[in-house]
């Protein structure tokens, strides 16, 4: 199994400047999103453990990701690859944290969406945070659910308040 090592979830979210600009908790969720609001929690609970085989295998092959640090579409492979980098003697410890997550269904097909914090210790230098709007698509297959689509933005670029 491949591990790294786990940091504590840590991280602040102004939520009451986010929630003046009508970006707090969607009401999204429905009947169905129970099983997918449980299939994020493994993915979020793998990740937070250092569990990447536990990760990775909640994200299917053929998955189109695109991370907050990187100016491409990524497949799986790629992604992969991209958090091999970050763990390989960068970082003393990582954490990536959702907050207000909404979720939706609409028949095998799920969408997660919501706010997301980065937070890590590099090697060498002082904290790194970074404050994160996120969205995910997910199918539901025989076996369950895995994640399809990933997509992760920096709030700094986006206008909170007009």
């Amino acid at each position: 199994m491949q591990m790294i090592g786990a940091a504590a979830l840590m991280g602040t979210m102004p939520q009451g400047r986010l929630a003046k600009a009508g970006l707090a908790r969607t009401g999204l969720a429905d009947e169905g999103s129970e099983s997918l609001r449980l299939a994020f929690a493994r993915l979020e609970a793998a990740l937070a453990a250092g569990d990447l085989d536990g990760f990775y295998g909640l994200i299917d092959d053929r998955a189109a990701i695109i991370d907050e640090d990187i100016p491409f579409l990524l497949s799986k492979a790629g992604f992969m690859d991209h958090i091999g980098f970050h763990i390989a003697g960068i970082w003393e410890s990582f954490s990536w944290q959702s907050r207000q997550p909404a979720f939706r269904t609409f028949g095998r097909t799920g969408i997660v969406a919501g706010f997301a914090t980065f937070r890590g210790k590099p090697i060498d230098s002082g904290y790194r945070q970074r404050h994160l709007l996120f969205s995910q698509g997910w199918n539901r297959f025989d076996d369950g659910w895995r994640l399809v689509n990933w997509h992760q933005s920096p709030i700094d670029g986006h206008i909170l308040e007009g």
